[in-house]
């Protein structure tokens, strides 16, 4: 029986699947973004010089707009109901997501997750203030899953991982059950204990009680 739930965020949770390309496009700062994506994307500069340049280009935005544009993302058909029902029947949740506090912050507030791992975008008075600081960067997730497996004290076989992107095959090497969510790559599919061909939670919690691994309402 599962005791813990890890979810990635953006393409998972929530239907934007890039969450600081949807950002620069609703701020109206992508193309200023594309003069160090390809750099960034390539590893040539460090996820955190990578994650202050994204941050200069909103220095000055008033936090509540952030919000307010996050919000507007919506959630995936079954996402609520999905970690509602774990809630429901015990098992603890964590977000790992390499998208800022913003947003995964407001989210764990809205769905009741227990723990939260991702990065921060920092505002001071609030307007964002261009300081950021990185939690989970790309390729984290392995050792951000470690940390939360220790911090509950669950063994692997007990708990599940939830993504869409290659970088969460990382998450779901270390889980005993793991459902990839409309995955955009072979190497997540390939790790996946369940695909979901579409971007829909809502067979989710049907398929872990088929399989023994929840009890049933």
């Amino acid at each position: 029986m599962l005791k813990l739930a890890i979810f990635d965020l953006d393409g998972t949770l929530k239907q934007a699947r890039d969450p600081y390309v949807y950002l620069h496009t609703r701020l109206g700062t992508l193309e200023a973004s594309q003069a160090f994506f390809a750099d960034g994307f390539a590893g040539r500069i460090s996820y955190e010089d990578w994650l202050l340049l994204d941050a200069a280009l909103w220095k000055g935005t008033p936090l509540a707009t952030v919000q307010a544009l996050f919000r507007e993302n919506p959630y995936l058909p079954g996402a609520v109901e999905t970690v509602k029902g774990l809630k429901a029947r015990g098992v603890n949740l964590a977000l790992v997501s390499t998208g800022t506090q913003i947003h995964a912050e407001m989210v764990a507030e809205e769905l009741g997750f227990d723990r939260v791992l991702c990065n921060y975008v920092f505002a001071q008075d609030g307007v964002i203030s261009g300081e950021v600081q990185v939690q989970v960067p790309e390729g984290g997730k392995g050792a951000a899953v470690e940390d939360i497996l220790a911090a509950f004290a669950v063994p692997p076989k007990d708990c599940l991982a939830v993504g869409d992107t290659r970088s969460d095959a990382d998450m779901f090497q270390r889980v005993g059950v793991s459902i990839a969510v409309a995955p955009n790559h072979a190497r997540l599919r390939e790790k996946a204990t369940l695909v979901l061909e579409e971007p829909d939670l809502t067979p989710i919690i049907p398929w872990l009680v088929r399989r023994g691994h929840l009890a049933a309402a």
